[in-house]
């Protein structure tokens, strides 16, 4: 399943960090109520903070009415209660305008505020169902025995982006014996100090939770409510080994690491990637993506590193997916998890994703004012972002004499952020035309524009050649973020050749996985339309497009096969 992906990049300050001045606290509860049928009906949040300094027009609080196509509790303004020390502090909400993103809400106070305040409000959880669109995973959603979610669909938080000292505690009075609450940055009390927006920011989970490690960790555990139709301690090995690598592979040894693991009502999965964590869904029958769920994990986890920080999100997407793609796949085969094939067959997969994409000639600009309309777009800087890299490793490589390699920019990338200095666009621009130049940056800008991306011959490695080759192109026809019911069917695909309308409820529907591995697969589904039920049979593939893949080379030994 085409999964929407948004990594985050946080900035998690220290309790001992020096401060220009003492960081105020944000003291924060949740409080989980059960609905009396062994689930929770609702999470109520309180928070006290010290009296803000806002000037009149300003507003107190902030959340999402929706972000990339999720919707949250966007609560009312007479939702959410405020009490200072003249009483009940009223508010109105005023909506922000449309973004590509979202929209925001923000809540401004009717009169001025009169010393500490205490605000409290509370969500139920979303409803969901077979027809849900299967967007980023910021909503919260019922689980057998409690909720799992992120804190943007139920948080409003202060417009501060300085930092507090937040106090984050569980109210477990209400739940049976035995009940958790775990955070992305830890389970239980915790304090942290960074700003308010690292509560939206992050992942929650309570009720009757189930880790491995049993006991939780505070270096890396794996979270889940439902028990997952796969083996979890066997995927919790392979993920806690290949986090460790990368952890060190980017300075980050002993770091804490968090997965939670949720069920979708629909047959399709993906990830996403908040602060020190990530969360993925899998489908009824533990369906996830076409790369499989460890190269999703390996995706998720890759995130918490490579990143620019200085551009909005559709002009630094390129990079951050495509360096997730790119390490997701080369530090897993480092690493001793996968083979040489494996690596072929994932490398494959994402070049015949890049080339086969309707959008792929779009702008990075262009691109990003569509992705969260069109799965397609949003998919463009995955490919472009693995392809170009490829490239600028085996450039970098062949211009050192194979001392230095892509490595090496990436890792100075990152060692400028934790410095506090600019490590955005400009300056990985400039880091390529030092290593390579000026033919680099002119590179570079090209593929910002979308150019199409050529393979370069050894861009891989020795051990595998690039080869031109035509492929059908996988096609669904139609929105491959609904699942459970046909939307947006495309009248030039093959789904609408072979019957399918909008509004088709999708009863039964051959594996993704198995479709987009397969050129030659049929999509069978069985389908309702007026209380009828039918067959439909079709192959999800598009016209013959030209193409790069890689082959193995036969002639050089797997031990020279080193990325």
């Amino acid at each position: 399943m085409l999964r929407r992906v948004l990594a985050v990049g946080f900035l998690l300050m220290s309790a001992s960090a020096a401060w220009a001045a003492e960081p105020q606290t944000l003291a924060v509860t949740l409080k989980p109520l059960p609905d009396g049928l062994g689930g929770i009906a609702r999470l109520n949040v309180e928070m006290r903070l010290p009296s803000p300094s806002i000037a009149d027009g300003e507003a107190l609080l902030r959340m999402p009415v929706t972000l990339v196509s999720t919707p949250t509790a966007a609560y009312a303004a007479e939702d959410i209660h405020v009490r200072d020390s003249q009483g009940d502090l009223p508010l109105r909400a005023v909506d922000d305008p449309a973004t590509p993103e979202g929209v925001y809400r923000r809540y401004l106070p009717q009169r001025a505020a009169a010393g500490d305040l205490v605000v409290s409000y509370g969500a139920a959880p979303r409803a969901v169902s077979a027809e849900t669109r299967n967007g980023p995973l910021f909503d919260l959603r019922a689980q057998p025995g409690g909720l799992m979610g992120a804190g943007v669909y139920f948080f409003a938080l202060p417009v501060s982006d300085e930092p507090y000292r937040i106090t984050l505690n569980w109210d477990l009075s209400a739940l049976p014996d035995g009940a958790r609450g775990v955070w992305s940055l830890g389970e239980g009390e915790r304090t942290i100090t960074a700003p308010a927006s690292t509560l939206s920011f992050s992942f929650y989970a309570v009720g009757a939770v189930s880790s491995e490690r049993e006991a939780g960790a505070e270096d890396f555990a794996l979270y889940w409510l439902a028990q997952p139709p796969f083996d979890i301690e066997e995927l919790a090995g392979e993920t806690r080994a290949l986090y460790t690598y990368m952890a060190r592979f980017f300075g980050d040894e002993h770091s804490p690491y968090r997965v939670f693991v949720r069920e979708n009502p629909y047959p399709a999965g993906g990830g996403t990637a908040l602060a020190k964590s990530f969360m993925f869904g899998y489908g009824a029958n533990g369906q996830t993506t076409g790369g499989g769920l460890q190269m999703l994990l390996a995706h998720e986890m890759a995130h918490n590193w490579p990143r620019l920080t200085d551009s909005a999100h559709p002009l630094t997407a390129w990079y951050t997916e495509g360096a997730a793609e790119y390490y997701s796949s080369t530090l897993a085969y480092r690493a001793g998890l996968l083979s040489a094939d494996d690596l072929l067959d994932i490398v494959n997969r994402r070049a015949d994703g890049y080339y086969a994409n309707p959008h792929l000639g779009l702008s990075n600009a262009e691109a990003g004012k569509i992705f969260w309309s069109d799965a397609r777009a949003q998919r463009v800087p995955y490919g472009r972002g693995f392809m170009y890299l490829t490239n600028v490793n085996a450039q970098v490589r062949a211009a050192s004499g194979g001392q230095r390699s892509l490595d090496d920019l990436v890792l100075e990338l990152l060692a400028r952020q934790r410095r506090g200095e600019p490590a955005g666009l400009a300056e990985w621009r400039a880091l390529l035309v030092v290593e390579l130049g000026e033919a680099a940056g002119r590179e570079f800008d090209a593929m910002t524009e979308g150019e199409l991306i050529t393979p370069l011959p050894d861009s891989l490695g020795p051990c595998f050649r690039a080869v031109a080759v035509q492929a059908r192109p996988y096609d669904l026809g139609f929105d491959e973020m609904r699942l459970g019911v046909v939307a947006d069917l495309r009248a030039d695909s093959a789904a609408a050749r072979a019957g399918l309308a909008n509004g088709d409820e999708i009863l039964t529907l051959t594996p993704i996985p198995e479709l987009q591995k397969d050129e030659g697969r049929m999509m069978e589904m069985t389908i309702r339309r007026d209380g009828q039920t039918y067959g439909v049979r079709y192959l999800p593939r598009g016209e013959p497009v030209s193409g790069w893949r890689w082959e193995r080379v036969e002639d050089v030994a797997a031990d020279h096969c080193a990325l």
